[in-house]
């Protein structure tokens, strides 16, 4: 069995009994659940942000931004989709999906906004951060090539080949 887990600074988020999701701040020690009812895939954490794929939908929760400490996690947004990929990363107001040649960035509404089709597989994705809507990924790839994807702009940057 795979675990299924999030981190982003002091938050980590986890899957517990294949349904529920525990987000548990480092450093107040301090732990939420969110019961989701249904068996969950992937779960991506960022800022104020954390998604959580379940089998037939991607449900998008927020918390408070100008509190660090805030725990309270609501449903912020719902993308009825079933969606197959090997990672889920979650931004400001985007997700972005990895597939082996091929990363796909959607907003929260479902709309899929831009693509990146690599000419080699993906072994590795580091999201970094940014500016709402102008985040990054660093992207290892299987040829021993690194890549920087700014989410705003459709050309990967080559930084290693």
């Amino acid at each position: 069995m795979n675990q299924v887990h999030g981190l982003y600074q002091e938050r980590y988020a986890y899957r517990e009994l294949m349904t529920d999701v525990i987000i548990q701040h480092l450093v107040t020690e301090t732990r939420v659940k969110i019961r989701c009812r249904d068996y969950i895939k992937k779960i991506a954490i960022y800022k104020d942000r954390l998604a959580v794929q379940l089998n037939e939908k991607i449900i998008i929760y927020s918390v408070s931004p100008e509190d660090p400490y805030d725990m309270k996690y609501k449903a912020h947004k719902k993308i009825n989709k079933k969606i197959d990929c090997h990672n889920l990363f979650v931004f400001s107001h985007h997700l972005v999906l990895c597939f082996d040649k091929k990363i796909q960035l959607l907003a929260f509404t479902g709309v899929l906004e831009r693509e990146w089709v690599l000419e080699t597989t993906i072994k590795y994705v580091k999201p970094l951060s940014g500016p709402a809507k102008r985040e990054s990924l660093l992207v290892g790839c299987h040829d021993g090539s690194v890549l920087k994807i700014f989410i705003d702009n459709g050309f990967p940057i080559p930084i290693v080949k």
